[in-house]
């Protein structure tokens, strides 16, 4: 093979390196993530779909109102047998570990969701705790 020709394909070869250098990921910034998380919605939401065997097929995550956090937790799907994990948590970059079974796919807030006087789930949670103890102690 004469030089000509396979210095074109070296040179070729690199140029296509650099092209997929370019696509690389970053770290958000401050600026990204005002974009990302608009202020009409408040949680992050994050959808991981697996392999039986537990491999990544994919990965939705975005900012979402608070209707479309109601219903998380895992499922399988109908599709080939994956399983699917949804996740919402409240606040900025919250949402970085996926969900991969039940007790990761989780509804999260930091402040409560009802805003009403918090007293009657007080009272609620205090005498179920009573009844508990007082179960375990009979």
């Amino acid at each position: 093979m004469e030089p000509g020709p396979a210095l074109a394909w070296l040179l070729l070869l690199s140029l296509l390196a650099d092209c997929l250098k370019a696509a690389q990921s970053r770290d958000f910034t401050v600026k990204d993530i005002i974009y990302l998380h608009p202020s009409k919605t408040r949680y992050c939401y994050t959808q991981h779909t697996m392999e039986v065997t537990g491999n990544s097929i994919s990965v939705t995550k975005r900012c979402v109102a608070l209707e479309e956090c109601l219903s998380t937790g895992c499922r399988d799907s109908e599709h080939e047998g994956h399983k699917v994990c949804t996740s919402c948590c409240e606040g900025n970059i919250c949402n970085l570990p996926l969900p991969r079974n039940e007790t990761d796919a989780t509804f999260a807030t930091t402040s409560p969701i009802n805003q009403t006087n918090g007293r009657p789930h007080c009272v609620s949670v205090i005498v179920s705790c009573l009844w508990v103890w007082l179960g375990l102690t009979l």
